[in-house]
């Protein structure tokens, strides 16, 4: 009995005409196709907002297998693409940039315009790797002896004022002697914190933190840009977050740790690339070179 009814469904199927039915139902299935891929895609981007990589990148592989059964070299590039930020957002820079060449090779295949996006993000993704490999960190690190390295401050205190300066407009201080500003700050920064105003504190904590690394108090800034780090992040002030990362790394590098270096200049950059802040990136990469050229 269910082999008649079989049977029956493509007889009804066969009375519609059967060439316009097959391509009917074949446009159905195409159309049905791209909504599951748009939908794995997006599913993908809630996760990786959410900074859950994990389920993120199942799904881009669930979106990679439909793009594949549709035999759709171009969205299986978006797929792979999306895979490598993913990995990039990770700071896993060697994965990520393996799914950016691929997607990259793919996207030239099918004469794409995405490729030349994709391009320019493997450009910007190199500066971080070329960055961090600068003057061979490695070697750095075997060779690093206990006292503190030797660092004219003075020739990085124009890239670090650029820096600081992107953060807030607080040039009334820079105006006047050393002495005064760094006592008003100082007095604005208590004030701050005592009326609760976080993002103004976290500000002036780094422009303390700045002062006190031009004058070689380096414990002093360590302590007042931890602080303004915890409080940019309590405020979601990546750009600031950024700014201080780089000067931490700079610290870093004045008491001979490569790691920290490595790990605070790269954080810094990425999060300016992803602020889209070229400028900031350009003066950062400018000061990792001019630390390794003393």
């Amino acid at each position: 009995m269910m082999i008649l009814t079989i049977l029956s469904i493509f007889d009804f199927l066969k009375g519609e005409g059967e060439t316009e039915s097959l391509e009917k139902y074949l446009r159905k299935l195409e159309e049905l196709l791209e909504e599951e891929f748009d939908t794995l895609i997006r599913i993908a981007s809630f996760y990786a907002d959410e900074g859950n990589s994990r389920e993120a990148l199942d799904y881009l592989e669930r979106a990679y297998k439909v793009a594949s059964d549709m035999n759709d070299e171009e969205l299986m590039a978006f797929a792979l693409d999306s895979m490598g930020d993913v990995y990039l957002s990770d700071r896993k820079i060697k994965t990520a940039m393996e799914y950016f060449k691929e997607a990259l090779r793919i996207y030239n295949s099918v004469n794409s315009p995405l490729r030349k996006d994709l391009r320019e993000k493997i450009k910007e993704v190199e500066k971080i790797r070329e960055a961090i490999d600068i003057a061979s960190l490695n070697r750095l690190q075997e060779e690093a002896e206990p006292e503190m390295a030797e660092v004219d401050l003075g020739a990085l205190e124009p890239l670090l004022d650029r820096l600081v300066e992107r953060v807030e407009s607080l040039t009334m201080y820079q105006s006047q002697s050393y002495e005064d500003s760094i006592s008003q700050i100082r007095e604005a920064y208590h004030i701050a914190r005592d009326i609760g105003d976080t993002a103004t504190e976290a500000s002036l904590l780094l422009l303390l933190g700045a002062y006190s690394l031009k004058n070689e108090d380096f414990s002093d800034s360590r302590k007042y840009l931890k602080k303004s780090e915890d409080l940019f992040k309590k405020t979601n002030n990546d750009m600031g977050l950024a700014v201080v990362m780089v000067l931490m790394g700079v610290l870093d590098f004045i008491e001979n740790n490569p790691e920290g270096v490595a790990s605070s200049f790269r954080g810094a950059v990425e999060i300016f690339q992803k602020l889209d802040e070229r400028e900031m990136e350009s003066v950062t990469l400018e000061l990792l070179n001019k630390l390794y050229s003393f």
